[in-house]
Formats: C-alpha cells, sequence, structure tokens
C-alpha cells in the first residue's frame, strides 16, 4: 500500500510515520506532534534532539515538505510487536526561546538587530521587506528571550513573519507587505471551492467548508510622544480607515507612541491603524488540498458567492496527517490482529486554514509584552579613556549597567543619558554632572527599559563619602574634586585633596560653616550684601587684595583698630578727605615722609602742638608764609639756626617780643637796617657792648637822650662836634661848664679854674 506521509530523521528507517497533529502560522512557531512506530525498544532520545527531522507528502504536484528541529523526542508505550514514539518537530527559531539575555543595541534598524541576534544561530534567513526603517538610538533586549525579543521588535514595526518548508531545512521568511512578501501557493495558485457532497469525487483537489465573517474593529488610532530636544513641537499623529459599520469611529489612543521623529509616528500610526483592522474580515476552511501552507497566496474559484472568488493569503494551517502502519515494514501482525485505533486502518490527510483577502493588509498584533522594569537599578559612568568628566551639550553621561556583559567601560557602552537634577530652567538650574567611575541610579520612564534616566549618585566601597562615616554623621555639604588629575584628599589649606567644598557642621555646640575654594572665589551680588559676625573675624590674604568700591564706603569700628602694612602704603583720594578723632592720635614714620599738597593747606590744633625733629629739617614756601600765634611763641634751637630770606623779611609783633641768647647773637645786614620802635625801647648788655659803622652813623631822638657809664667813657674823633640848640652842660662832681647862646659858665666849689 502506497504511503503518502513518511518522515526522515538521523535514525533513517528504524522510525516510521504514523501520525501528525499541529498547526503552523502566521508570525508562529509552528508545532507538530508526530507519533511514530518502531521495532526498537531503547532509541536514545540524544541520537534525535536537536537534530532536523522532515516529513515528506506526496501532493498531486509532486512533494512537499514540513521540516523542523526535534525538541521532544520519548517512547509512549508498546502495541503488539511495536514500539510507539512520540516525536515534536518546531522551528529552528523556537531554539531562540532558549536563550535569555541583557544586550544593548545601539543605531541599529530593526532589519538589522534582528539579523545579528538571529544570525548567530546559523539557520537560513530570509528578508522580504519593502519600507525603510528608522534606525534605533537605543534598544534593550531586557531579560529576554533571543525568540521573544526578535517577536517583540518585529510586532511594533509591523513585521511577521513564515517558514517555507524544504527537504532537510526550512527558512525563516520576514516580510511586512502581504503583496511583495508572498508567493502563491506552488501547483495551486486557483484553488476550486466544492461542496462536501462533491468533493470526494472531484477530479482535483478542492476547499470543501468555507465560512466567512466580519467583526467590529475601531477606525481611528492616534499617538504621541515627547523629545526633549525639541519640548515645544507636536509630534501627535492621526489615521483613520474607518471599516463601514457602526461604531467604526472609536478612535485608540497611545502615548508614548516610543518615536521622537514625527515621520516615525507617522509610519506608526499607519501600522497601528493596520494591525486594528487586521482580522476585520477572515474565512475559515477545510480541505484535504496538501499543499496548503500559510504565507502562501490562492484565488478560490467556483464558491456560489461571488465576491469570494478573490485572491487571499492563508494565515494558518491545521493539520492531521494519518498513515496505516500495514502498509508498512513493520506489519507483521498475524491474522486477526488489530490495532488500538480505528483510523490506523486507513490513510488521510486533514487541513484546516485561516485566511483573508490580500486587498486589505497583514500586520501582526503586538502579542509579545515588552519588560518592564520592577525599580530603579544602578549602573557606573563611562567614557573615552584619559576622561574624567564625559557629557554633552544638555548634561547627559554615558553608564554601563551591571548586567551588560558585552560593554567595553567606554563611551560606546551606551547612548546619552539624561541626568535629572532638583532644577532645570532656560539657562538657570542646579547642575551636577556624574563623573567616570561613579556609581549612579537609573530609573526608566515609564518602567520602561529602553528609556533609561540617572537620577542620583551613591557611594560605594570604590567611592566613599566625603568626610569619614559615622564618626562625622553630624557633617553634611558638597565636596568636589579638581579635574583632570586632582589628587584625592580632604581638600583642606595645606592638605592633601585638590577640591571645592562647603560643608556644614551640626555638632550641638560646635556648629560651623565650612567654604573652601581650591583656586579662584568669585562671589557676585547684584545689590546689597550684609554680613553679621557675632564675635571675631579673622581674614588672612596670603598675597594680594583689591577693593573697588564705585559709590561711597562707611566703616564703623566700635573700638580699636590696628593696621599692619609691612610693605609700602598708597591712599590716594580723587576728591575731599575728612579725618575726625575724638581722643588722641600718634602717627610714627620710621623713615621719609613725604607730603604734597597741590593747592592750599589748612590746619588747626584746639590745644598745644609740639613737633620734634632729630636731625635737621627744611622748609620751603614757594611764596608767603604766615604765621598767626594768638598768645606766645617760643623757638628752641639746640646749636644754630640760620634763616635766609630772598628779599625782605617782616615781624610784625602785637604786643611785646623778647629775644634770649645764651652766648652770642650776631646781626648781618648786607645793605640797610631800619629798626622802628612805637614806644620805648630797652636794651640790656651784661657784658661789653661793642658798634662798629663802617661809614656814617647818626642817631635822631625826639625826645631826651641819656647814656649812663658806670666806669669811663671815651670818645676819640678827629673832630668832636656837640651842637644844642639851647644850652650845653658839662657836670663832674660839683662843677659845671654850661654853654649857651650868650655865655660859657664854668661853675666849681672851689671857684677854681685851671685852663
Amino acid at each position: 500500500m502506497t504511503r503518502r506521509v513518511t518522515i526522515r530523521t538521523p535514525l533513517g528507517e528504524q522510525l516510521q510515520f504514523r501520525q501528525l497533529r499541529g498547526s503552523e502560522e502566521l508570525s508562529q512557531l509552528f508545532s507538530f506532534d508526530i507519533d511514530l512506530l518502531s521495532e526498537g525498544r531503547d532509541i536514545d532520545p540524544k541520537a534525535l534532539l536537536g537534530k532536523t527531522a522532515t516529513v515528506e507528502i506526496e501532493t498531486e504536484g509532486g512533494k512537499r515538505y514540513l521540516d523542523g528541529l526535534v525538541t521532544r523526542f520519548g517512547m509512549q508505550g508498546q502495541d503488539h510487536r511495536l514500539y510507539s514514539y512520540h516525536l515534536r518537530l518546531q522551528p529552528w527559531l523556537w531554539v531562540a526561546t532558549r536563550r535569555q539575555d541583557f544586550r544593548i543595541f545601539q543605531f541599529k534598524t530593526v532589519p538589522q538587530i534582528v539579523q545579528e541576534v538571529l544570525g548567530r544561530y546559523g539557520y537560513p534567513l530570509q528578508l522580504k521587506l519593502t519600507r525603510a526603517y528608522r534606525a534605533w538610538d537605543y534598544c534593550v533586549q531586557y531579560g529576554e528571550s533571543d525568540f521573544d525579543f526578535v517577536s517583540r521588535l518585529l510586532e511594533h514595526e509591523g513585521a511577521y513573519y513564515y517558514f517555507q518548508h524544504a527537504s532537510g531545512q526550512h527558512t525563516l521568511v520576514i516580510a511586512d507587505d502581504i503583496v511583495a512578501g508572498h508567493e502563491p501557493l506552488p501547483g495551486a495558485a486557483v484553488i476550486p471551492f466544492y461542496p462536501p457532497e462533491k468533493s470526494a469525487v472531484a477530479d482535483r483537489e478542492n476547499i470543501h467548508a468555507w465560512t466567512l465573517g466580519e467583526e467590529i474593529k475601531p477606525g481611528r488610532y492616534y499617538n504621541d510622544d515627547y523629545d526633549f530636544k525639541k519640548p515645544r513641537s507636536d509630534l501627535s499623529n492621526m489615521r483613520q480607515q474607518p471599516p463601514g459599520h457602526a461604531h467604526d469611529a472609536y478612535e485608540i489612543y497611545e502615548w508614548p507612541g516610543g518615536y521622537v521623529q514625527h515621520g516615525d509616528g507617522e509610519q506608526y500610526a499607519r501600522v497601528r491603524l493596520q494591525e486594528g483592522l487586521t482580522g476585520h474580515s477572515t474565512v475559515r476552511g477545510e480541505s484535504r488540498h496538501r499543499s496548503l501552507a500559510p504565507g502562501y497566496t490562492f484565488t478560490l474559484e467556483n464558491y456560489p458567492r461571488g465576491d469570494q472568488n478573490r485572491q487571499y493569503l492563508i494565515t494558518g494551517v491545521t493539520y492531521h496527517l494519518h498513515e496505516n502502519p500495514r502498509s508498512s515494514s513493520f506489519n507483521s501482525a498475524k491474522p486477526g490482529e488489530t490495532l488500538k485505533h480505528n483510523e490506523e486502518h486507513g490513510s488521510f490527510q486533514k487541513f484546516s486554514l485561516t485566511a483573508q483577502p490580500t486587498s486589505l493588509p497583514y500586520t501582526p498584533a503586538r502579542k509579545t509584552p515588552k519588560p518592564r522594569t520592577t525599580g530603579p537599578q544602578t549602573a557606573v559612568v563611562v567614557g573615552p579613556a584619559g576622561e574624567e568628566i564625559w557629557t554633552d551639550e544638555y548634561g547627559r553621561i554615558k553608564v554601563q549597567f551591571h548586567w551588560d556583559r558585552l560593554g567595553a567601560m567606554d563611551e560606546n557602552s551606551i547612548c546619552w543619558m539624561r541626568v535629572a537634577t532638583s532644577w532645570a530652567g532656560s539657562g538657570f538650574g542646579a547642575i551636577s554632572i556624574p563623573r567616570i567611575g561613579h556609581e549612579v541610579v537609573v530609573d526608566f520612564l515609564n518602567g520602561d527599559p529602553d528609556y533609561p534616566l540617572v537620577v542620583g549618585c551613591v557611594y560605594n566601597a570604590a567611592n566613599m563619602p566625603p568626610w569619614a562615616l559615622p564618626g562625622n554623621a553630624t557633617q553634611s555639604g558638597i565636596k568636589t574634586k579638581s579635574s583632570k588629575g586632582g589628587a584625592f584628599g580632604d581638600g583642606m589649606k595645606n592638605g592633601a585633596g585638590d577640591a571645592n567644598a562647603i560643608r556644614f557642621e551640626d555638632k550641638k555646640g560646635a556648629e560651623q560653616v565650612w567654604l573652601h575654594a581650591q583656586k579662584d572665589q568669585l562671589i557676585e551680588v547684584e545689590n546689597d550684601e550684609d554680613h553679621w559676625v557675632g564675635q571675631d573675624r579673622r581674614k588672612t590674604i596670603d598675597r594680594d587684595e583689591t577693593n573697588t568700591i564705585h559709590r561711597d564706603r562707611t566703616e564703623t569700628v566700635d573700638r580699636n583698630e590696628k593696621i599692619t602694612v609691612h610693605g609700602w602704603r598708597t591712599e590716594e583720594v580723587d576728591g575731599d578727605e575728612t579725618i575726625t578723632i575724638h581722643s588722641n592720635r600718634t602717627e610714627r614714620v620710621d623713615h621719609n615722609e613725604t607730603i604734597s599738597i597741590g593747592d592750599n593747606r589748612d590746619e588747626t590744633v584746639g590745644a598745644n602742638e609740639d613737633i620734634r625733629i632729630g636731625s635737621h629739617r627744611s622748609k620751603t614756601v614757594g611764596q608767603s608764609e604766615k604765621d598767626r600765634i594768638g598768645t606766645s611763641w617760643n623757638i628752641r634751637v639746640g646749636t644754630m639756626k640760620t634763616e635766609t630770606i630772598g628779599m625782605t623779611a617782616m615781624q610784625n609783633v602785637g604786643l611785646a617780643k623778647m629775644v634770649n641768647v645764651g652766648l652770642a647773637y650776631s646781626v648781618n645786614i648786607g645793605g640797610v637796617r631800619n629798626d622802628i620802635v612805637g614806644a620805648n625801647w630797652t636794651r640790656t648788655v651784661i657784658g661789653s657792648d661793642s658798634v662798629s659803622v663802617g661809614s656814617d652813623r647818626k642817631a635822631s631822638v625826639s625826645g631826651t637822650d641819656s647814656l649812663e657809664v658806670s666806669g669811663a667813657l671815651t670818645v676819640k674823633a678827629r673832630t668832636i662836634t656837640l651842637e644844642a640848640g639851647d644850652e650845653i652842660t658839662l657836670r663832674c662832681g660839683s662843677s659845671t661848664v654850661r654853654l649857651t647862646p650868650a655865655l660859657i659858665e664854668v661853675l666849681s666849689s672851689l671857684d677854681k679854674l685851671n685852663c
């Protein structure tokens, strides 16, 4: 008896096909459960598991195949002298369900990712894609099997897959268009319909049962998303295609749509609308046509309803194939022996199909869920070798997750990742960029592993807190580290470490705010600044200080002030300067002092002034000098005083003037001397008095003139003239000589005249 269905396995003729039940659909892993018979009872499953097996089916036009990998094998029991085995046949893509991974893909399209993931399995893969696909900046396989990951991406993009079977192999075909992605059924591009009563006697394979139906589907799809690079852009899209029934205007709104480019959003809106409409019009059929396979098209003819006679895409096929074991070489049963099932006495093939018109697009449902994160996780900040900080214009960083086995801990480990901060405005806010090697906390927007966001940093054994804990548990603050090449340490003055820092000490009784600038500190106050210090303030500047005050300055010291300048000091006042000292002032200049006054100087001393000059003093007055002394003026010169007056000297003394000279007093007058005494002039010479007149001498006395000499008076001259207008009297003791214009009279007590 001719067998229509046989099987080829690595065990050759040891196994005989008995029965197959199974199904395959678009974007589904097919599964064929096959019953086998063998005379052997000790077949090792390892001889078949993972190996290729092919079911061969005789058709009207030749042969067709159902190929796959043996994923399950075992013995079911014994039927007389034969042993029954069960084998499960599944596609090579099923092996991808047995590999799970965490993996990052960057700047790749979904077709490129699919080829990279599935290419390592080494089985045939064919792409029949017609659309352009966006490149994903960042796409994560997050704890998913390779199969789930690939299925999810294809479903998201609106692509689907099916298998083409051949002898000894099967090919995974990925398509995205119902017309370009499929071929007519080999040898059966047109299949007739015959009702059941005529099907059995028809001269060709046919479809003998055909059911059709439609269901309510939404006719509008709306999506939207957000792009931080274009925060005010409208990324929304709406596509509609009402199916034409009541309630067909209901809308599906999806956010986030999973895109940042408006064109990508339009593409996804179209795909999602097609996804919603897929299955709106479906047909089911029953047939014994042995060529039926999903992924192929055929045209129905001879159906009573003319609108059904059109082209269809087969979306799924269910198989039930059975062979009579008595037709095999294993049949050694004795006459009269029976087998367990009635079907064992015959051979038959039953096929059930689902299809949809090719006039409608086909888009698979998104049935593979995208994994969601269960909470934040930590990662390590990475960047190029030799860098300490790696960021872009948005303050984003790159990290490597602890689960990333393929990352190289460099700038290519991941995409740029935004960093959350306590405040972010337009050109203002707070920023602190995590540095390479830091451990950061990463959360995910909407729990989506494709949308990571850095939300904080944590310390670890390699990166310890800036102040030792728990000893400094009362301290809080911020300490940075100089980059590049900054040394580790406390960063305090004259200590190890290069850092800027602000620290708050909250220990009771020792509260402190400590601020440290590793190099420069710039403070800008656009209005007022107030400082209050409850006790002492100390300020040390190791080099220079410059203060610029564009208007007024007021400084009040309630007690004492001391300023020490070890070098030189310059003070310049463009306008007036007023110094008021309510008590005493002492000014000391160890070396020289120069005072320059451009115009006038007025100095007022309320009481006494004492000026002491240890050596010389020189005073130059360009024009006039005027000294006004209310009462007394006392000048004391230790050795010698010299006054030089270029032209005229004048002294006005309101009442009296006294000059005391301890030893000698000399007055040299180059020209004329004129002494005018308004009242009396008294001159007392304790010793001798000598007057030398180089030329003439003239004395004029308006009143009387008296000369009294205690000793002798000598007058020597070549000529002596005594002239009196009225009388001349010469008196010596009791003798007198009196001369008048009229007489000469000599008087003496002795009445004796010696001539």
